[in-house]
């Protein structure tokens, strides 16, 4: 079995064993976090060169020099293996793990479960995506690629907190500082969205702090007025609404 972490510190794991300082470098690492990131499958070799080379542009060595470099890297992940010739593919053994997949795979379930209302499924799944993607992907490579998938994965996290908090405020009980906690953290990451406010009012009505979501209401008022000239819509007013009713 092979476990490869991509999020926070990079580990590759085969049989138990860290092989991760084994790769050759850190072209030998980018090349295993480009071939086990789930967003692409199949890597076309010349597309790898110029992603491996960066900012420089490969030269007339590059073709032996990656040669070497995919043999080093193959003998290191087996069993796992690296299939192909103009396209490479990683094809890891039964049981392996990618935290990436696991976190991505985690939100279709969770959403899907949200959809249907199954909040305790929704619960667990969001959770496992929110386990992955409160550390950032691949901290340590500052390369134009990378930083377009922390962007997509960041958006992945912001997608599991509001299924998380929408979870714990269908389950209720003690669940509810959770929502809190999420719905909190929404604000932070995406200020001028809504959501998060709206989750955060809801979570401190059914805590009891009606005053607490009629301050956060105020503060959606003014975030949105001052940086872009707006007024809440139509969902964030109808929360308002209920939290004044008698």
């Amino acid at each position: 079995m092979v476990r490869i972490q991509l999020h926070g510190r990079f580990a590759v794991v085969v049989d138990g064993r860290p092989v991760e300082q084994e790769l050759p470098g850190r072209r030998g690492r980018v090349l295993v976090a480009l071939l086990a990131d789930p967003r692409r499958p199949v890597v076309d070799r010349a597309a790898l060169l110029a992603l491996l080379w960066y900012p420089a542009v490969p030269g007339p060595g590059a073709a032996a020099t990656f040669a070497a470099l995919l043999s080093k890297v193959r003998a290191v992940l087996a069993p796992a293996e690296i299939r192909g010739r103009g396209s490479l593919q990683l094809v890891l053994p039964p049981g392996s793990i990618v935290d990436t997949a696991v976190a991505e795979s985690a939100l279709h379930s969770a959403e899907a479960a949200a959809a249907r209302r199954d909040w305790h499924r929704a619960w667990t799944q969001a959770l496992s995506t929110l386990f992955v993607t409160q550390r950032p992907f691949l901290p340590d490579i500052e390369d134009p690629w990378a930083d377009d998938r922390r962007a997509t994965l960041g958006h992945a996290h912001r997608r599991a907190l509001r299924c998380y908090a929408e979870a714990c405020l269908q389950l209720g009980g003690g669940e509810l500082p959770a929502a809190e906690r999420a719905a909190r953290e929404l604000t932070v990451l995406d200020p001028h969205s809504e959501t998060g406010y709206c989750l955060l009012m809801r979570a401190l009505s059914q805590r009891g702090d009606r005053g607490g979501a009629l301050d956060v209401f105020a503060e959606l008022q003014r975030v949105l007025r001052d940086d872009l000239g707006a007024s809440p819509g139509p969902v964030a007013a109808a929360v308002h609404r209920d939290l004044l009713a008698p």
